[in-house]
């Protein structure tokens, strides 16, 4: 795993003075809606996550805003000297495969272009024969194809424990790996938490459907749990697309009691989203003072302690 373009861009900090979200410890569901403003939830009984770590982002439902919760939470750490892996597990073509650039080694020949789908049906690949450079320091990426799916379909022996083995074995100095999932509970979700020490759950702040769908990814969860993880967590919540309105004010609630030990994170709307999406570029590099980009900046901050790379 080494840098293979000739120099990778460094990611910036944010200026402290830009219009960030109070941090709160509890949702706000009593004060007169003139009065109410959203803040990050952080319970008093949140501990922060120590290094290295696996975080994987998991809601079974479609444009929930897995992956750009995944990538800006990425760029946030990468901001903050820390060395970040992004595995896409998702076997969509409009996955993070598409969204972020990666570069193959110069010296590799393309048949020799391996990625996820490879690690869990070949014996002789590893993590680090897969994990690439991108335009931006410290931040790589495992892509996936469509093919990925055969994961799914065949199931091929030691799905569930795959990438919680080369996880263990991989020693390439990672701070963190955060999986982006695909929109199911199968194999490929099932293998990501068996994988993670946290999970970050993306909901829709104005649907409704989103909150009723959590239960399934809970019984998910709590099945790897009781089976094959029973440290795994949910970290935090993030409810994309996030606009001031009653609803937004009733899903955050209703979440916030779900999880009472979760960060509760309002990740602000923002119209470039889709705009860096096609000029494939992070949020971050693309609309650096987009609020969506602040929100996700300060939930990488209380996720792992402010941490920064020794």
């Amino acid at each position: 795993m080494r840098e293979t373009q000739a120099q990778t861009v460094q990611v910036s900090a944010l200026s402290d003075d830009l219009a960030f979200l109070d941090i709160v410890t509890e949702w706000d569901v009593d004060s007169a809606y003139h009065e109410w403003k959203a803040g990050i939830v952080v319970p008093p009984t949140f501990l922060a996550g120590s290094l290295p770590r696996v975080i994987a982002i998991c809601n079974q439902k479609g444009g929930a805003g897995k992956t750009t919760t995944a990538l800006e939470l990425a760029m946030a750490l990468v901001a903050r000297g820390l060395r970040v892996r992004i595995i896409d597990a998702d076997p969509q073509e409009a996955s993070m495969t598409v969204w972020l650039r990666y570069f193959y080694p110069e010296a590799r020949a393309e048949a020799d272009r391996k990625n996820l789908m490879h690690l869990y049906f070949d014996q002789t690949v590893t993590l680090q024969q897969i994990t690439y450079a991108t335009p931006f320091e410290g931040l790589y990426l495992v892509p996936s194809f469509p093919d990925l799916e055969d994961v799914e379909t065949k199931h091929p022996a030691g799905t569930d424990t795959a990438l919680q083995y080369h996880l263990a074995k991989a020693d390439d100095g990672i701070d963190v790996t955060i999986i982006d999932c695909g929109p199911g509970l199968g194999p490929l979700t099932v293998s990501a938490l068996v994988a993670s020490h946290d999970v970050i759950i993306p909901v829709q702040a104005a649907s409704g459907l989103d909150v009723r769908g959590a239960a399934a990814l809970n019984r998910t969860i709590g099945s790897v749990q009781g089976r094959l993880n029973t440290e795994l967590r949910v970290a935090a919540v993030v409810l994309t697309d996030f606009e001031k309105s009653s609803l937004a004010r009733q899903i955050g609630g209703k979440l916030a009691k779900a999880y009472p030990n979760a960060v509760i994170l309002p990740a602000r709307t923002s119209v470039r989203i889709g705009e860096a999406q096609l000029a494939q570029q992070p949020l971050r590099t693309f609309a650096p003072s987009a609020t969506t980009v602040l929100d996700y900046d300060r939930g990488a901050s209380l996720l792992l302690g402010n941490g920064t790379a020794a």
